[in-house]
């Protein structure tokens, strides 16, 4: 399992905001570069890299603080937030990202889904924005029906998924055990999980988790990991321990 920092993007600062909601912006710094090199120098194996602005206003002003980012650390770097269409994808693609995370692109049709995860399967993973059975798309402003997002999946054979919970993300609120075992035990994809991770506990109930299923790839934290309720090299050891 890995521990991965979130690093979200509005204006050219970093933010954490409230369920995703820009008018609940909670924490505000002024230079997302420094940030991904401080992470890198605390040990962190990859970063989490989402572009608020693009996701949310469908404004593309982000991109070369995204570009500077991905120059300046030497770990890999995800990227996600509007990424809804072929050309954007592989621009990101092109800049030398890890993985571009998709999901308001599931909605497409099957043949052109088909068409982009042959091509480039390797580098995308979809994330699974998850409030109460249903799919949150377009920076989590409209939802779909999951079932109509999990059949896409399962036919383009998808094995990895980043889970958020959407009620959960930015809040503090720790997170929804029972979510978590409950879609493990409906799907068979392994999952990043994401979303209302606050403390050192939420961290030993997935390491938890992962030892009865070993299907948990690694966490992926924000606002905690900002404000400091979560030590990084405490939760390294409780990750890392056998």
């Amino acid at each position: 399992m890995l521990i991965i920092p979130a690093i979200d993007i509005y204006k050219s600062k970093v933010v954490r905001m409230e369920t995703g909601k820009k008018e609940k912006i909670i924490l505000e710094f002024d230079n997302p570069i420094d940030l991904a090199k401080y992470w890198e120098k605390k040990g962190a194996k990859a970063l989490h890299l989402i572009d608020l602005q693009s996701a949310i206003d469908g404004i593309d002003e982000n991109k070369n603080i995204i570009r500077e980012i991905i120059k300046n650390v030497s770990i890999p770097v995800e990227v996600g937030g509007g990424y809804r269409d072929k050309e954007k994808i592989e621009e990101a693609i092109n800049w030398g990202v890890w993985r571009v995370i998709v999901s308001s692109i599931l909605e497409k049709d099957l043949g052109y889904l088909s068409d982009l995860f042959s091509k480039y399967k390797e580098k995308i993973i979809p994330s699974i924005d998850w409030y109460d059975g249903r799919v949150g798309i377009k920076g989590w402003q409209d939802f779909v029906e999951w079932r109509n997002i999990k059949d896409k999946l399962d036919l383009l054979r998808v094995k990895e998924v980043i889970f958020t919970d959407i009620s959960r993300d930015g809040t503090l609120r720790g997170i929804n055990v029972e979510n978590i075992k409950t879609f493990l035990r409906l799907h068979d994809y392994d999952i990043w999980i994401a979303g209302g991770i606050s403390s050192i506990e939420d961290i030993i109930k997935i390491k938890n988790i992962w030892k009865e299923t070993e299907r948990i790839k690694g966490v992926i934290i924000g606002r905690a990991l900002l404000e400091g309720r979560i030590n990084w090299e405490e939760a390294e050891d409780i990750i890392n321990a056998g």
